[in-house]
């Protein structure tokens, strides 16, 4: 086997593992996701809109802070920007 080939079975070794240790937190099994695939996307779809309704908040109210602070902080090289096309 090549380095490439032993590259690509490294990481996807990895990617199931992390997957694996994901799905095993969600208290999904093996056998579960065989059997009721439908239910195990409706679980994991459920998991998904829960972590984005918790975190979005936190995002939003972090972006009215960090955005403002980004702005001034390269405002500077903003005005360069546009100097340049004009």
């Amino acid at each position: 086997m090549n380095k490439s080939t032993l590259n690509l079975i490294w990481k996807l070794l990895l990617a199931s593992l992390l997957v694996g240790l994901l799905l095993d937190f969600l208290g999904i099994s093996p056998i579960d996701l065989i059997h009721n695939i439908p239910e195990t996307v409706g679980k994991i779809i459920d998991y998904v809109v829960s972590a984005v309704k918790w975190g979005g908040k936190y995002v939003l109210l972090g972006a009215i802070i960090v955005v403002p602070v980004w702005i001034f902080m390269n405002l500077g090289s903003i005005k360069n920007i546009f100097r340049r096309k004009n």
